[in-house]
């Protein structure tokens, strides 16, 4: 009865230790959420475009516009060639949509579609890379990309 009694005594001194350091834990973890440096690492830039590799031959291609507007497509690794027609000028041709941008956690989602399908891409920025979980609702498929960006310089 002794051993039985000190067991349920270590177990309850383990679990008010638990709670002791979860309630000194949890300010920390709230102040580095609502950190301030920690805005500019969310930034969309919208200078260039950010690209992730689809297979050998293709990248996946994302542009942000002013506003809220994004242009995504899939075309050749190249990256000086796709830079110049990934605008939404050819919005047509592409996957064209509205971003959507949460600041308290860096989380981007994008929703775009055109005449041949629609996507939805769910994910987080960090500085200059996007995590995404790109789904494919008329295939019903989905698949995960880190994209990288790639400032574009603007001719006068």
């Amino acid at each position: 009865m002794f051993e039985t009694n000190c067991f349920v005594e270590r177990i309850l001194n383990m679990r008010y230790l638990s709670l002791v350091f979860l309630f000194s834990a949890f300010p920390l973890m709230v102040f580095c959420q609502n950190d301030s440096t920690a805005f500019d690492d969310c930034e969309i830039k919208k200078n260039g475009i950010y690209y992730a590799q689809f297979d050998k031959e293709t990248n996946i291609y994302i542009r942000f516009h002013s506003g809220d507007t994004a242009v995504a497509t899939s075309s050749t690794n190249n990256l000086r060639k796709a830079s110049k027609f990934i605008h939404k000028e050819f919005g047509d041709e592409m996957l064209m949509g509205k971003y959507f941008t949460n600041n308290n956690n860096c989380s981007l989602r994008i929703k775009a579609k055109n005449d041949f399908g629609k996507v939805k891409m769910d994910g987080f920025v960090s500085n200059d890379k996007l995590a995404l979980s790109i789904i494919n609702i008329n295939q019903n498929t989905a698949k995960s990309f880190v994209f990288r960006f790639h400032a574009i310089e603007e001719k006068n």
